[in-house]
């Protein structure tokens, strides 16, 4: 079964490879976005590839992006589901499920300022924990800007 969006039957076509860029070697995987109306061969019925990780900001942002725009997460998350009923090899499948966990939002913590005491939505950047609520850090470091 394939997801009708916008007249379109849409599957996702996964594809590995050895190496990579960089330092990372082993095994990648990628997958290409469908329309089964153009075609039923890969590449005539090639839409777009399907990113790592999705991201609303469209001036940097992918192809699969640009197709779908708001609907993106919904699209990616209904594609990649569909593939995991569907697939058959083991390796392909946990690609999926690591992908699905990567499309989940990561929760906001609640955190207790330490100069203050009021409890505020702490959103850890960076790998850096946040400690002070935003009103005491423009108090204590004002509208500095770091790069």
């Amino acid at each position: 079964m394939s997801l009708v969006w916008f007249s379109l039957r849409l599957l996702l076509q996964s594809s590995e490879r050895w190496g990579g860029k960089g330092s990372s070697s082993g095994k990648c995987f990628s997958f290409a976005v469908v329309d089964l109306d153009k075609n039923e061969e890969y590449p005539l019925n090639f839409v777009c590839m399907l990113p790592l990780q999705l991201s609303l900001d469209r001036k940097g942002g992918s192809a699969f992006v640009k197709a779908f725009g708001d609907q993106s997460f919904a699209v990616a998350k209904q594609l990649l589901l569909e593939s995991l009923d569907r697939e058959t090899n083991a390796e392909v499948k946990t690609e999926i499920e690591r992908r699905l966990k990567l499309l989940e939002p990561k929760p906001d913590f609640e955190k207790r300022c330490l100069i203050c005491g009021k409890i505020f939505q702490a959103k850890p950047k960076h790998g850096f924990k946040q400690r002070y609520c935003p009103e005491c850090v423009t108090k204590k470091f004002g509208n500095r800007k770091y790069s």
